[in-house]
């Protein structure tokens, strides 16, 4: 009997532990982003959120002593995508926008993505207003070799998969402050907008701050409803 009861607890344990890592993971276009157990951001296997370690490595999470009297936590809604909640990317689909972030990191940091794929539908003539901006970035001190070399970079794939539209800043490159604004049109299909980012913030005085955002002029109610499903599902 104490072995049985035994193995219904390992069991009991098992299931609660799926379905809390079920509950934190978040679909990503075709990418797969889960909170971890630090509040940090993983998409494809990297942090995007604090990788502060001075030396290059992933900074480990932080603990708390249990005797020491922590502060009450904020009462805040979990980031869903990036650095939005799911109120807040619900609001900027709404807006027409299929992709939007606008972060400053006023901590060290060392966010990094890489490969990240963001398609939506057209389903008529339409305009993309496309902004990429940001400051005080720095290449990393040592390249790694999973993300390799320090850079900001978004293109826009055509449904023909040709590439209308592509920027890229690099290495050294990053540390000019940039603001890029481009007006382009669109056809009906699939679209699909690739953006991958390697750079560090220093915090402090002078934190590092990035806005890439794109969004259809005239987003029908079709292709709202679609990109709300690839998202929010």
């Amino acid at each position: 009997m104490s072995d049985l009861k035994k193995r219904l607890g390992a069991l009991a344990l098992a299931g609660w532990m799926t379905l809390s890592l079920a509950a934190c993971s978040v679909p990503l276009g075709d990418a797969e982003v889960r909170t971890g157990e630090d509040g940090s951001l993983v998409i494809d296997g990297e942090a995007i959120w604090d990788e502060t370690a001075p030396d290059g490595d992933a900074a480990s999470p932080e603990t708390t002593d249990p005797a020491e009297d922590a502060a009450p936590a904020e009462d805040t809604e979990s980031l869903y995508e990036y650095y939005s909640t799911r109120e807040e990317l619900l609001n900027g689909i709404q807006a027409g926008y299929v992709f939007r972030l606008d972060h400053t990191f006023e901590e060290e940091a060392r966010p990094t993505v890489t490969g990240g794929h963001w398609p939506f539908q057209v389903s008529g003539e339409d305009t993309l207003d496309l902004e990429i901006q940001f400051n005080h970035l720095l290449p990393l001190e040592e390249e790694g070799l999973i993300s390799g070399e320090s850079r900001v970079e978004v293109r826009l794939i055509s449904p023909e998969g040709e590439a209308v539209y592509e920027y890229a800043a690099t290495g050294a490159e990053l540390e000019a402050d940039t603001d890029v604004q481009e007006t382009i049109p669109l056809t009906p299909g699939e679209w699909d907008l690739e953006i991958s980012f390697v750079f560090r913030s220093a915090g402090g005085d002078t934190p590092a701050a990035l806005h890439i955002s794109a969004r259809c002029q005239n987003m029908t109610q079709a292709d709202q409803t679609y990109l709300e499903e690839l998202r929010l599902r």
